[in-house]
């Protein structure tokens, strides 16, 4: 996922130099060739966060257009002041690019997990959240952030994530969807996708619900109070309290639509492990997400 967005950057980069790659001494090995192709559209700030997310809003107002690139909390938490009062409430053209969205930096421990930026940065103003599963939905979103002005963010898992949807269709930009059961939905955001996918493919057909991904936040909100499913799961890399469930249970409010949610109740700084590890033990890998559904099938048929 990374891979397809620095390169789709650097293609539309060589088209536009007002386009500039900016990363706190990270990134090596993915930015290189970026780097290398176009040095005067590449910053590298060392590791001082806060002073190059200030650096990009400056570069903004001046109608360039940086991409910050840094690993997970670096260009979000360590930096959030500087989001929010020189980018957010600026309004300007500045692209946060936050990579190894949840656990996918797992054996790194906490301080690398990325499990609570969707809380910290959906609520800032004029922000734009993008969280796209795989390679595919990369390709979809990068030309959308390129021609949208403003507040920018986008959080990708660290590779190797494939073509999860391939076989889904576009419901409206930044919503895709593989169609199932008209009473029960599957909805996630970012890579953990594999997860439900894997959950719903071990079902008998006819009890499969439809899953739907969540690539750009923006889209939700005309979207996601027109579904009429009797159930509704959702499923986030992420904690629960103020993520992406969160949003969607407001979007419903007004619905008679039971929504149910899984996700991280509380991150331990004690535990640590692959993305795979983690996500079972905190209760988001497949078979807990087919357990969930299979219950949510017997509450139904009763």
């Amino acid at each position: 996922m990374r891979n397809s967005f620095v390169n789709g950057l650097l293609e539309e980069a060589k088209k536009d130099e007002s386009i500039l790659l900016i990363t706190g001494d990270l990134g090596y090995g993915v930015i290189d060739r970026f780097a290398q192709e176009l040095p005067k559209q590449f910053l590298n700030f060392g590791i001082n966060e806060q002073s190059m997310m200030g650096a990009a809003a400056g570069l903004a107002s001046k109608g360039f257009k940086p991409f910050v690139y840094s690993i997970g909390n670096f260009p979000t938490f360590r930096c959030l002041e500087q989001i929010r009062n020189d980018v957010c409430h600026m309004n300007l053209n500045v692209s946060i690019v936050a990579l190894g969205a949840g656990f996918s930096y797992g054996t790194a421990g906490y301080s690398h997990h990325l499990v609570e930026d969707i809380s910290a940065i959906s609520v800032l103003p004029n922000m734009s959240l993008y969280s796209p599963a795989d390679t595919l939905e990369v390709t979809n979103v990068l030309p959308r952030m390129l021609a949208k002005a403003g507040p920018k963010y986008i959080r990708l898992g660290k590779g190797g994530e494939g073509q999860i949807t391939e076989k889904f269709q576009e419901a409206v930009p930044g919503i895709s969807i593989m169609s199932g059961s008209t009473d029960i939905a599957v909805i996630s955001t970012g890579n953990v996708l594999s997860e439900v996918v894997t959950a719903v493919d071990a079902l008998a057909a006819e009890l499969r619900p439809t899953i739907i991904s969540v690539s750009e936040f923006d889209a939700l909100v005309d979207y996601i109070p027109t579904l009429r499913y009797r159930r509704i799961l959702t499923v986030e890399e992420h904690l629960l309290r103020g993520g992406f469930g969160s949003i969607i249970l407001e979007l419903l409010s007004q619905s008679k639509s039971v929504v149910y949610r899984k996700g991280i109740h509380s991150l331990s700084s004690q535990i640590s492990g692959s993305q795979q590890y983690l996500r079972n033990h905190y209760e988001i890998g497949f078979e807990s997400i087919l357990n969930s559904i299979q219950e949510i099938n017997k509450e139904l048929s009763a």
